[in-house]
């Protein structure tokens, strides 16, 4: 896809736990150390139990420390429910309605504040929020590109091609994918994944991040502030 006048990116997975939180924070991290204005957001998020005092989800609270942003939580994480469940099913059993007109507004608002702005989504590009609204309507409704989170295993081809198809369905343009945690030592499968995923699918491969045991935004950031993408952003003459 065309980068041209590009404000933002949603990242967004193949799967729950696969690392969009972190690969999100690397390009926040990145992109403020290269001196843009970034803000971030988590429109969604379900835990188990609430983080702190000052974010009730430890997403939000890393996105908003890789950022460097001071942002109230209910403007960064919109909408949160303590049950680790998607935002359909926690609203319901919770007793809460989801205010998806809120969720738009708050996003409106970082949109204008910041240079760029980083939406990271909530487990797969299908997950409900509503009976009739899916994580997808929501980006659409964004106007943001996405970027895909998927990893070098097996299983792989089928979560990613199906996302890729979805977002395609939803006319949802992709930026790129970014596979996440390659072994060390790959096996032949791991290692050729990324490959295969990029001949089925005619979607660009972004970056191959390692494994690593302590992860976090700056070791993230290095291996993405080499990427197209981040070129093109942090050039000032483009962002401007």
């Amino acid at each position: 896809m065309s980068h041209g006048k590009l404000r933002g990116v949603f990242i967004t997975g193949i799967d729950t736990e696969i690392g969009k939180t972190e690969i999100a924070c690397g390009f926040a991290w990145v992109l403020r150390k290269n001196e843009i204005k970034v803000g971030v957001m988590k429109p969604f998020a379900t835990s188990s139990k609430i983080y702190s005092k000052d974010y009730k989800s430890q997403d939000t609270a890393k996105l908003a420390k890789a950022a460097g942003v001071g942002d109230p939580d209910e403007t960064l994480n919109p909408v949160f429910f303590p049950l680790a469940a998607s935002p359909l099913m926690a609203a319901e059993i919770s007793h809460k309605p989801i205010n998806l007109k809120k969720v738009i507004e708050k996003f409106m608002f970082l949109k204008k504040k910041y240079d760029f702005i980083v939406v990271e989504g909530i487990g797969g590009v299908m997950v409900p929020i509503t009976d009739k609204v899916s994580l997808l309507h929501i980006v659409r409704k964004m106007n943001l590109p996405v970027i895909i989170v998927s990893r070098p295993k097996l299983g792989s081809i089928n979560h990613t091609v199906m996302t890729i198809n979805a977002c395609r369905e939803f006319k949802v343009p992709i930026v790129g994918i970014i596979f996440n945690q390659m072994p060390i030592r790959p096996n032949i499968v791991e290692s050729m994944t990324p490959f295969y995923i990029e001949r089925l699918t005619k979607t660009k491969t972004l970056s191959v991040i390692p494994f690593m045991d302590k992860c976090n935004s700056k070791k993230i950031g290095s291996y993405l502030r080499d990427i197209e993408l981040i070129k093109y952003i942090t050039s000032s003459s483009k962002i401007k």
